[in-house]
């Protein structure tokens, strides 16, 4: 395929074209391009620009991705706030509950990201600006997204947990519960051990790295 290939936290081989990114698309292609042409006018999603049986076009996102986690307070805060207008942005499409990859989880809120990670962010000058990578994207409650931003911003930094933690949960405006945390890491293993597109992530035994965080999320108990 023509193009340079580009570098995310996708299981997918992205090219950008141009202006462009050409992806493989899945049969829930059709309802996040609804989804992003409704966050178009945000400016924080690629903007979709063909589809067809086997690959979608969508607008390139400039930026740096977020391959090494941010561990300044700004940028964290940034990231919340970002995930916070994403969340606000979708309410008018919660009932949409059909065609995306997976089912909606009730109790239903917003539309999920479902992977809100810094793998998935585009960054300028440090700052969180956009969000890409919608594949896992379906109705859900406001917790799934968020818990996940916590292990992926937060967890993944050995230091000032509990205060980063608490940084961008108040910043999003979200009551922070250890279950919540621990049903994220407890479906990521699941996922890691099961789906049969993860084959690199068994290999290099990442339910491990998740395991490792559960042990200390239960011995932190809020």
């Amino acid at each position: 395929m023509d193009g340079e290939l580009l570098t995310g936290g996708g299981l997918n081989q992205v090219f950008r074209v141009g202006d462009a990114v050409r992806r493989p698309a899945g049969p829930w292609a059709a309802r996040v391009h609804e989804l992003l042409r409704h966050l178009a006018p945000l400016g924080i999603a690629p903007v979709p620009l063909g589809l067809d049986d086997e690959h979608e076009l969508l607008s390139y996102l400039p930026g740096d991705v977020g391959h090494v986690f941010p561990d300044d307070d700004a940028s964290l805060i940034e990231s919340a706030l970002l995930l916070r207008r994403l969340h606000d942005a979708t309410v008018p499409l919660v009932d949409r509950l059909d065609g995306w990859q997976f089912a909606a989880r009730e109790p239903v809120e917003v539309v999920l990201h479902g992977d809100f990670a810094p793998y998935n962010t585009a960054y300028r000058d440090g700052v969180p600006v956009g969000i890409f990578d919608f594949d896992a994207a379906h109705p859900g409650p406001r917790w799934w997204d968020v818990s996940w931003a916590l292990i992926q911003f937060v967890l993944g930094l050995p230091d000032e947990r509990k205060r980063r933690t608490a940084l961008f949960c108040e910043t999003y405006g979200y009551a922070y519960e250890d279950e919540h945390v621990l049903m994220r890491l407890e479906d990521m293993i699941h996922t890691i051990r099961e789906h049969p597109a993860f084959v690199k992530q068994r290999e290099e035994r990442h339910d491990d790295y998740y395991l490792g965080l559960i042990e200390y999320v239960q011995a932190n108990r809020a």
